[in-house]
């Protein structure tokens, strides 16, 4: 059994010391063979060396031939990892050391957990009045006009990212129904647990079909409905309830005449059963290039400090619907036209 191994070990050339290595583990093995019964896992290994051998002799003969080769492969072989990447690993490494299973940042020490009365996630929406909202440019939608998965990071006042969101859809679905689309939208923390889903059915949004207007369900954590959004009926401005779990109406968004965003930002107001404005959600102006060539687009949302955790959940939601109902761009055409028509 050992005769055919020394034999092909014997036709590998020796003129070259990068073999030896390997040589050296083909005739371990071919000794431990006697020992061993003969399985697939010996010939699966042989086949793996021998791919090896045949890409590592390539790339011995083009070192040769080009020198910038060998050089690029060094260099990025040798390239050291990120500063920050570097030190989360240490950091980590020695939390392991001590015990613990990773290392925690002042950042998410400052995150409340345990908070009674609040679904899992939104703890940080606590200690909060203020949200951004920052859609991802997708360069393929920008060039060509294919509608790809919406993505948006969620940051605080300060411009670190709390949470990030997802639009879970299919192609057909996303080309074919334009912003009317339905939808999945998964909110993510930091942690990479998805801590809010939002669902929109098909639905339209046009003030001549008042049976069918615009409504989005909110989930924390997902399966637990917390509350709804749904689309008033109206002819001139755009309104909308905020509804608890219950289905009772706790808030209202008031949107203007015109959406267009000409130079300058579009608010829709927040206000209470009784009238007075508590809150907005206002689509920012992000500059000309950006406007014109993508639908990419700036959120901010300003609620309560005191305001339930839930609704600001729910609210957070209201903002994507807004996104999708009005600045969202099919194929980058601009669609919208005054009032509800």
């Amino acid at each position: 059994m050992s005769v055919p191994n020394t034999v092909a070990a014997a036709t590998v050339p020796a003129s070259s010391s990068n073999y030896l290595s390997t040589l050296d583990l083909t005739k371990n093995e071919s000794g431990d063979q006697k020992d061993a019964p003969s399985g697939g896992a010996s010939s699966g290994s042989k086949v793996l060396r021998f791919i090896w051998h045949s890409l590592y002799s390539q790339y011995n003969f083009f070192c040769t031939r080009s020198k910038t080769l060998k050089q690029l492969v060094c260099r990025e072989a040798n390239k050291p990892l990120p500063k920050k990447f570097r030190h989360t690993m240490r950091l980590n490494k020695s939390a392991k050391r001590k015990g613990y299973e990773f290392y925690i940042s002042d950042e998410d020490r400052s995150i409340p957990s345990g908070i009674p009365n609040c679904p899992r996630g939104l703890e940080y929406l606590t200690s909060i009045d203020q949200l951004l909202v920052k859609q991802k440019v997708e360069l393929l939608e920008a060039f060509i006009g294919f509608e790809t998965n919406n993505k948006f990071s969620i940051k605080n006042a300060l411009g670190q990212k709390v949470y990030y969101a997802v639009e879970d859809n299919d192609c057909c679905t996303r080309n074919m129904c334009g912003p009317a689309r339905p939808f999945d939208m998964k909110i993510f923390d930091n942690f990479q647990q998805e801590v809010i889903h939002l669902n929109r059915p098909l639905a339209c949004s046009a003030c001549c079909f008042p049976c069918c207007l615009q409504t989005m369900e909110v989930s924390a954590p997902p399966g637990n409905v917390i509350g709804s959004i749904e689309q008033e009926w109206s002819i001139c401005s755009p309104s909308f309830r905020i509804l608890n779990h219950l289905g009772d109406t706790v808030l209202r968004i008031e949107g203007p005449f015109c959406t267009f965003s000409l130079c300058g930002d579009v608010e829709f107001n927040i206000v209470s059963l009784t009238g007075a404005k508590v809150g907005k959600i206002s689509k920012q102006w992000s500059g000309l290039a950006r406007e014109v060539f993508t639908d990419a687009d700036f959120f901010g949302i300003t609620f309560p400090l005191d305001l339930d955790v839930r609704m600001k959940a729910v609210l957070l939601g209201a903002t994507f619907l807004i996104d999708a109902m009005f600045f969202e761009k099919s194929g980058n055409r601009e669609g919208d036209t005054p009032g509800m028509f």
